[in-house]
């Protein structure tokens, strides 16, 4: 059964994550060698759950607190792996119409409404020169090295860090294509 594209986006962004792995992704964790393709529930510890969020009252009282770095636990093996990572950019450093610092999340939205996301589904991205993007609202891959270096900005706190290398647009039918292509592959 074929996902429309919105069917898809919907269930991307109501999961939290992108669920498929790339059969060519390099696992070695080697910060020079061909990036590995994560998802953000790479970036989650086995068996982690995040505290709930209390909304009964939402409108009624002050935001809920974001969940502090120090309570959320991060996946050390993802220190100092190059990996390449799909989600969506909240501007931090702004040169004209350029971004030099932003936060990575993985739905849409995300720390522009509150609460934002446990900090573990927080990246925190520093590229060596800005770059300009074609959608700004829209998905896109960050590619760079990660660490588990935590941050704290005035829109979330960050557990993992990126030093980026490269910002690309998110294609959405090439994705949903290969996700099929793997699908098939594994025999389901």
């Amino acid at each position: 059964m074929k996902l429309s594209r919105i069917g898809l986006v919907l269930a991307v962004c109501l999961a939290g994550s992108v669920s498929v792995h790339f059969a060519n992704a390099d696992t070695t964790g080697n910060p020079s060698g061909k990036p590995r393709d994560i998802t953000w529930d790479d970036l989650v510890p086995e068996g982690w759950v995040p505290p709930a969020v209390q909304i009964d009252h939402f409108f009624d009282a002050p935001p809920p607190a974001a969940s502090a770095v120090a309570d959320t636990p991060v996946v050390v093996e993802m220190n100092e792996i190059r990996v390449r990572l799909p989600g969506y950019l909240v501007p931090l450093d702004v040169e004209g119409e350029n971004l030099r610092t932003f936060l990575m999340v993985p739905y849409f939205g995300a720390c522009i409404h509150v609460p934002p996301p446990p900090p573990n589904q927080v990246v925190y991205v520093e590229m060596p020169e800005p770059v300009q993007l074609d959608d700004p609202y829209g998905a896109h891959w960050v590619t760079g090295v990660i660490t588990t270096t935590a941050s704290s900005t005035s829109m979330a706190e960050a557990s993992y860090s990126m030093q980026g290398e490269s910002v690309d647009v998110f294609d959405w039918d090439q994705f949903y294509e290969q996700g099929q292509d793997q699908a098939e592959e594994d025999g389901e």
